[in-house]
C-alpha cells in the first residue's frame, strides 16, 4: 500500500494540476484536448474513491497517469476505489485513441502500478508483468477491462470469437458498457441473443439500409426493454423523513441471466422483491425464480405473432417450470392497451391457461424506438 509520505506528495502534485487546469482552460473558458493534463475526482457523495491526473501521450500513444490516490471505503465493497480508479483509466486510454497501454509516472507510488490496482488485477486472475516499471500493456489492459466488465463466461467467449474474427474488439464492447451506452444486461442480451451482435454494437447500419437498420432497431428496443424491467426490480427506495427516495449507492441483490434461445430474463433474488407492471400483487421471494420473455412489440405485432410467441413460452415452460419456485411471465410495451379487447380476452385466457403472467411495461414501442434510436446514434460517434 501507499505509504502517508506518498499519498501527501501525490495531494499536493494533484492540487497543483488543479490550479494549473483552472488558470489554462476554466478562466479561459476553453476545454482540454486529450493531450492536456486533467484532473479527476471521483466520489459518492461526501466519499472519495480516487484522484486521478491524466493525458494522452502523443509520442509514445499511451494513457499517462501522473496522479493516481485511491481510497478503499468499508462501507463499500473491497477494492470500491481500485473499480472506479481502473474503470476511468481504461476508458479513457480507449477514447483516447492509443494502444491501450498505461504508463504510471514517478509521482505514483514511486513510478510502479499502484497497489490497489495490483490487488484487483489479482483477483480478477491478470497477471501484471511490469507491476515496479509501472506498465500496463495493451494485452493487460484488454483482459483487465474484459474482467472489469462483469460480463458473463458466455458473453465474454463470445465477445473473443468476435474479435477473432476481426469483427469487433473487446474493448469497444467494454467501453460502450463502461460508458453507460448499454447496460451489463443489455449488453449481454443483444451478445448472446442475436446472430450479428456487432452490427447493433457497432452501429453499423444506416436508416437508408432499411432491413438491417429496422433489425437492429428491433434487437436494440428489445435490450432497452430488458434493461427497464432490469432498472425496475434494482431500484431500491429508503424512507428520508417520511417521504419515498430512491439510494444512488445501493441496488436491490439481483441475480440476472439471459437465456439466448428464447430472448428471456432469468432472475433470482436473496430479498422479497415486488414483481412489477401484472395486475396481481405478486413477490419474487428468496429462493425463486421468474423467467421473463421479452418481446418488444407493437398493437399490430402482439395481435400478428402472439401465436408464435406462445408457442415460445410452451417450451420455455418445459425448460424452466420444474416446480413451483418458478415464475413464468410474457413481458411487452403498453402498446398493448391499444390490442382490441375481445383479442387481448383471448390472449389473456391463453396465458392464464399455461399459467403465464401478463407482464405490461410503462414504455411505448415509440419511446422504446427512440432510446434505441438515440443508443445506435450514441455508438456511431464512438471511436471504432
Amino acid at each position: 500500500m501507499p505509504t502517508s509520505e506518498e499519498v501527501l506528495d501525490g495531494l499536493e502534485i494533484f492540487k497543483k494540476h488543479v490550479k494549473e487546469y483552472g488558470d489554462n482552460f476554466r478562466k479561459r473558458n476553453k476545454l482540454p484536448k486529450n493531450y492536456d493534463f486533467r484532473p479527476y475526482r471521483w466520489c459518492s457523495r461526501d466519499i472519495v474513491f480516487s484522484l486521478l491526473v491524466v493525458r494522452h501521450n502523443r509520442r509514445g500513444n499511451y494513457l499517462e497517469v501522473d496522479v493516481c490516490l485511491i481510497a478503499n471505503p468499508p462501507q463499500y465493497v473491497e477494492n470500491s476505489g481500485a473499480r472506479v480508479a481502473l474503470g476511468f483509466l481504461l476508458s479513457e486510454a480507449y477514447k483516447c485513441g492509443g494502444t491501450m497501454e498505461i504508463v504510471f509516472s514517478k509521482n505514483v507510488e514511486g513510478g510502479r502500478v499502484p497497489a490497489y490496482i495490483c490487488d484487483l488485477a489479482i483477483d480478477m486472475g491478470v497477471k501484471l508483468k511490469y507491476v515496479f516499471e509501472g506498465h500496463i500493456t495493451p494485452l493487460e489492459a484488454r483482459l483487465l477491462y474484459l474482467g472489469l466488465a462483469g460480463f458473463s463466461e458466455k458473453a465474454k467467449n463470445k465477445i473473443m470469437k468476435m474479435a477473432v474474427d476481426g469483427l469487433i474488439s473487446p474493448e469497444r464492447v467494454c467501453f460502450l458498457m463502461m460508458g453507460g451506452v448499454w447496460s451489463l444486461p443489455e449488453a449481454e442480451s443483444i451478445i448472446l441473443g442475436t446472430g450479428h451482435p456487432e452490427r447493433t454494437l457497432q452501429s453499423m447500419s444506416e436508416p437508408e439500409d432499411r432491413h438491417l437498420f429496422l433489425n437492429d432497431l428491433m434487437v436494440s428496443s428489445t435490450a432497452i426493454l430488458g434493461g427497464a424491467l432490469d432498472r425496475k426490480l434494482l431500484r431500491v427506495e429508503l424512507t428520508d423523513n417520511g417521504k419515498i427516495i430512491e439510494s444512488e449507492d445501493y441496488e436491490s441483490p439481483l441475480s440476472i441471466e439471459f437465456d439466448p434461445v428464447f430472448f428471456a430474463k432469468i432472475y433470482r433474488s436473496d430479498t422479497e422483491l415486488i414483481i412489477p407492471w401484472i395486475n396481481e400483487n405478486h413477490l419474487l421471494s428468496s429462493g425463486m425464480q421468474m423467467v421473463v420473455m421479452v418481446r418488444a412489440r407493437s398493437d399490430s405485432e402482439v395481435q400478428k405473432y402472439f401465436l408464435k410467441d406462445l408457442d415460445g413460452l410452451k417450451k420455455l415452460i418445459a425448460k424452466y417450470r420444474k416446480d413451483q419456485t418458478t415464475m413464468i411471465f410474457y413481458l411487452i410495451p403498453r402498446d398493448y392497451e391499444d390490442v382490441p379487447q375481445s383479442v387481448k380476452e383471448k390472449i389473456q385466457e391463453q396465458l392464464d391457461g399455461e399459467g403465464v403472467y401478463l407482464m405490461i411495461a410503462p414504455e411505448s414501442m415509440a419511446s422504446l424506438n427512440k432510446e434505441a434510436i438515440h443508443r445506435l446514434e450514441t455508438g456511431r460517434r464512438t471511436r471504432q
